[in-house]
Order: structure tokens, then C-alpha cells, then sequence
């Protein structure tokens, strides 16, 4: 890495610790410079559209990571309860920092430009509510759970982020069938974890 994107790097991390902290209305981007040992004008040399650019990249790297570990739990093999747990885990090592983070991330959006908002809400509803939905869809199709695909996704994700799976060792199995047993489609039958 070089030092010009490690001092990028270093902004970035240096503005989502604010972030974090105070929401953007409270960033300052003379903390930020004092956080990286840089002064505010080397911030624009990196970031030229100030705040607002930062909050951006911050904000897309943020969901990318998200995307990531989702993609990953969606992946992996086996039945909808089996993808479901896979889920729970990962939302669960998300911890109630990140999620903090995540609704920091969200109550910025009425702050910025239309066109930060559009971005990342878009990349967000793209790259982290669309896959679950859609797996969600197939388990609609194939008669599994009934509902509107994205009322489950909903559901599902707000039950995962309000439970703390860190302290039962088998807590994502009992969450999953918690909400399967409220979700499933009439007459289906319940597999067997």
C-alpha cells in the first residue's frame, strides 16, 4: 500500500470512528485530521468533495463488507433453515457496534445530497435487502414459508439484529425455528434440523 492510500485509509477509518461516535452532523473533519496527524487541507487533497464524500466512501464500504458476509451465509448449502442459521450467524457477529454503525449510516442519508442518498440506498437495498429477499421469493415458490418475500426478510433480519445470539451456543437454531414456526406456509411441513 502506499502512503498516500494508507493516509486515505486512515481518513476513512478515522471518519467511521467519528461517525460512529457522534453521527455525522458531530464529525469534524479538524478531528479526523488530528485523529490520521494530518492537517484538514491534505483531507481534500484525498477526499475534494469534504464530508459528504467521505460519509459516501465510508458508507459504500461499510455495505460492501456487509454484502460480503451475507453473500457468503447465502451460499451455503443445504435447506432454507440451514441458509436462515447461516444468516443468524453472520448478523450475529455483527455486533451491536456494527449495527449501531449501520443505523448511523442511515440516519445520515437525510443529510447529504440526493445523489449520495440514491447511491447508497441503492447499493444497499442491491447488495444486502435484494439477496435475502430473493431467498425468500424461492421459499415462497417452493412452499416453505408464506408471505411477501421482503415482510419475511424484514422480519427475519429485525428478529436477528433484536436478539443477542452471542450468549446460547445454539441460539441461531432456536431464532430460525422460531421464525419458520411464524412463517410457515399452511400445510407445510416442518423439516428436521
Amino acid at each position: 500500500m502506499t502512503a498516500t492510500a494508507d493516509t486515505r485509509s486512515q481518513i476513512l477509518d478515522a471518519f467511521g470512528e467519528q461517525l460512529a461516535a457522534v453521527g455525522y452532523q458531530g464529525v469534524s473533519l479538524v478531528g479526523v485530521a488530528r485523529t490520521v496527524g494530518i492537517q484538514k487541507p491534505s483531507i481534500y487533497h484525498h477526499f475534494p468533495g469534504g464530508k459528504e464524500e467521505l460519509y459516501a466512501a465510508v458508507a459504500l464500504r461499510f455495505v460492501e463488507d456487509l454484502r460480503t458476509c451475507l453473500a457468503a451465509a447465502l451460499a451455503t448449502e443445504g435447506t432454507l433453515e440451514e441458509k436462515l442459521r447461516a444468516l443468524a450467524v453472520v448478523s450475529a457477529e455483527h455486533s451491536p457496534r456494527a449495527i449501531s454503525f449501520e443505523q448511523r449510516v442511515y440516519d445520515a442519508l437525510d443529510l447529504v445530497s440526493e445523489e449520495t442518498r440514491t447511491d447508497v440506498s441503492q447499493r444497499y437495498v442491491d447488495g444486502v435487502l435484494n439477496p435475502v429477499a430473493e431467498l425468500f421469493r424461492g421459499a415462497v415458490e417452493a412452499g416453505d414459508v408464506a408471505g411477501d418475500p421482503w415482510f419475511l426478510m424484514n422480519a427475519f433480519l429485525h428478529l436477528v439484529r433484536a436478539t443477542d445470539l452471542t450468549k446460547e451456543p445454539d441460539g441461531s437454531a432456536q431464532l430460525v425455528a422460531l421464525f419458520l414456526d411464524g412463517a410457515r406456509a399452511p400445510g407445510a411441513v416442518r423439516r428436521r434440523m
